[in-house]
């Protein structure tokens, strides 16, 4: 059997490790990677940035060397640039020489990967624009932000890679501008977590910018000089405002790397549509990571979620499945965490929006509460509880404050993936001891207050 994996990072090296485990030579295996890194954990960047992380290569998880010495050749420098899944061949494209070639496949695993969208004006290339997807990028931005003569950073979305972002270029003095054009930052969280991580980086001097467009950028040889933004005010009148700038981060949403392929089934996005299986709509291709879309186990509707934490598991899956195993069960909530200067935020399952969008007849149920005893520590964090008004079965939680934030969102990702009700979380038998939590846990008072 002949596996052509196309993308050599979280999913497509998953893949590839799990099934040279489990078949070890009974399996010939080749992955493409257009870019010259693989298996690097894209989420820890921003940290690397901000020199928390000292060095790029510690981001890098195994080198393609390293992946062919056990076995597993890596192509990099080598773009697919079409798939023909009847004759079951690819197209590639080797970037450094040029040369063009067919590769036959018994099994294609796509792990393309999701790329920054360039829609105008960021279709243009400029000295000082900068996008964040690699290990190579981060090394890109860090060096610019040591430079004296940046001063005045931009960035353009406020999703999470744009937030910590912000923090890192903060680190290194600058003043930075975020600029979103949803009505909040973090469109993902419901509307009180976005406006409380607003005001935390405002207090740590980042302007923020939202319902604001960036309708043109004003450059001098090819540098950006100043950003050109349009919002409507409070009359409903189109507002306009030019910012300088010395560096600008395009951070404005990514898009799925498919277009190499035509004939599966895909999302208005461009992912790929995959099942629990990783299987797509044509026979023997798999698709795994940001370049795909599977069902909401909590909703059953297709839910994109570009995390490194699914796309290891979703090319784990294919992995065990191609190898001959049984896949572990995996059931997709959607859990995501940040921290941001002195604010942690996480939310697992579905929040309000989402809710509502998918039409649930649901309850919610917010409380402040304290992340350790109330006589060990002061910190306050807010838990909002998302749970069925008939059944009780929770939906879905959002988590934001100081202190002990993030592991109280776990405990509901949990209770949602077992389909507990907010009563049996109540009384949900969790350690105790002061550095940790009181007597009851603030998710514990959380979902006994639930009416």
């Amino acid at each position: 059997m002949k596996v052509v994996i196309i993308g050599g990072v979280a999913a497509g090296m998953s893949a590839a490790s799990k099934m040279k485990r489990l078949l070890k030579d009974q399996a010939e295996i080749v992955v493409y990677e257009k870019g010259e890194e693989v298996s690097y954990g894209a989420c820890g960047i921003p940290f690397y940035i901000s020199d928390h992380i000292r060095q790029g290569s510690e981001l890098i998880a195994r080198t393609a060397e390293e992946f062919a010495k056990s076995g597993i050749p890596v192509k990099t420098w080598h773009e697919v640039t079409d798939v023909d899944t009847e004759a079951k061949t690819v197209t590639v494209k080797n970037l450094k020489s040029g040369e063009v070639f067919t590769d036959s496949y018994d099994k294609l695993v796509v792990g393309s990967g999701a790329g920054v969208r360039h829609f105008p004006p960021f279709d243009k290339e400029y000295g000082n624009l900068y996008e964040i997807r690699n290990v190579a990028d981060g090394t890109r931005v860090k060096k610019a932000l040591l430079e004296e003569k940046t001063e005045n950073v931009v960035i353009v979305g406020a999703g999470f890679i744009g937030l910590e972002v912000s923090e890192a270029c903060r680190h290194y003095g600058k003043s930075v501008t975020i600029v979103e054009l949803a009505p909040h930052i973090l469109p993902a969280f419901d509307t009180e977590v976005s406006e409380a991580l607003e005001a935390e980086l405002t207090k740590n001097g980042v302007a923020v910018r939202t319902g604001t467009l960036v309708k043109e950028l004003v450059a001098e040889n090819g540098t950006i000089t100043a950003a050109r933004l349009e919002c409507k005010g409070a009359d409903g009148q189109v507002q306009t405002e030019e910012i300088p700038v010395d560096f600008l981060i395009n951070s404005a949403g990514i898009a799925p790397c498919t277009d190499f392929i035509r004939n599966v089934e895909k999302a208005k996005n461009g992912a790929i549509c995959v099942n629990e299986r990783m299987e797509t709509s044509v026979k023997d291709v798999y698709a795994a990571g940001d370049c795909s879309i599977m069902h909401s186990a909590i909703t059953g509707q297709y839910q994109y979620a570009p995390l490194g934490t699914n796309a290891n598991k979703q090319g784990r899956i294919i992995g065990d499945i191609l190898g001959g195993a049984t896949p572990k069960p995996f059931k997709l909530i959607g859990s995501s965490a940040l921290r941001l200067f002195g604010m942690d935020a996480a939310k697992v399952g579905l929040s309000e929006k989402d809710a509502l969008a998918a039409g649930l007849d649901f309850k919610v149920n917010t409380i402040t509460g304290n992340s350790y005893a109330n006589y060990y520590g002061k910190e306050k964090l807010n838990i909002k509880l998302i749970y069925d008004a008939k059944t009780r079965v929770v939906l879905g939680a959002e988590t934001w404050g100081q202190g002990i934030v993030v592991p109280r969102a776990n405990y509901y990702a949990i209770a949602i993936y077992a389909g507990l009700t907010v009563d049996e979380m109540g009384f949900m038998d969790l350690c105790y001891s002061p550095p940790f939590s009181g007597v009851w846990d603030a998710a514990l008072i959380a979902s006994n207050t639930a009416k």
